[in-house]
């Protein structure tokens, strides 16, 4: 826990005046936030995860629409209190939001590759840590035992993620991608 706070202190300031500064500033305070509130009023975390996935949501999205994001948050904060005691259904509404943040990543590696004609280091590494942070969640709804062990086992491959995002950032490297001969 503790190396993995340290680790993510880093990329928020790597990534500062860039457009993910937001996103990985919520992944560097809400590790620390959580266990802090587990140590101090044993609260159940996972039900913080929603709120903190649809803030990473937020933070990756263009829409500037106040209004639908408050209707969003409105319906995440009741689908949470519902499933609060429901474990497995807290998981699922977690891979659902996950589901969102990897569209949306994909949806910025297929924007940069189409209209730029590159393949953008940044966000293919983007891209492979949001699907490791989705299947860790899969892991666990499908096999709360074992899928554990997957959990803490992604999350020690993502701290590597971590300390490369804090040396590139969306500028730093491109690697063309032929286009189709006619």
């Amino acid at each position: 826990m503790y190396l993995s706070a340290l680790i993510w202190l880093f990329p928020p300031i790597k990534q500062h005046k860039t457009q993910y500064f937001t996103f990985f500033l919520i992944l560097a305070i809400f590790d620390p936030i959580l266990y802090t509130m587990y140590l101090i009023f044993r609260l159940q975390t996972l039900k913080f995860y929603p709120l903190i996935t649809f803030l990473i949501i937020i933070s990756l999205s263009s829409i500037k629409n106040k209004l639908l994001w408050l209707a969003s948050f409105v319906v995440i904060i009741i689908l949470t209190y519902v499933y609060q005691n429901d474990t497995k259904n807290l998981y699922y509404l977690c891979i659902i939001l996950l589901s969102v943040v990897l569209f949306l990543i994909i949806n910025k590696l297929m924007l940069m590759i189409i209209q730029h004609k590159v393949l953008n280091v940044f966000l293919s590494l983007l891209l492979v840590y949001a699907l490791i942070n989705e299947l860790k969640f899969i892991a666990i709804a499908l096999n709360l035992y074992q899928g554990v062990t997957s959990f803490y086992l992604a999350s020690f491959t993502q701290l590597f993620f971590g300390i490369s995002f804090s040396f590139i950032t969306i500028n730093t490297k491109n690697f063309p991608v032929p286009s189709k001969l006619s």
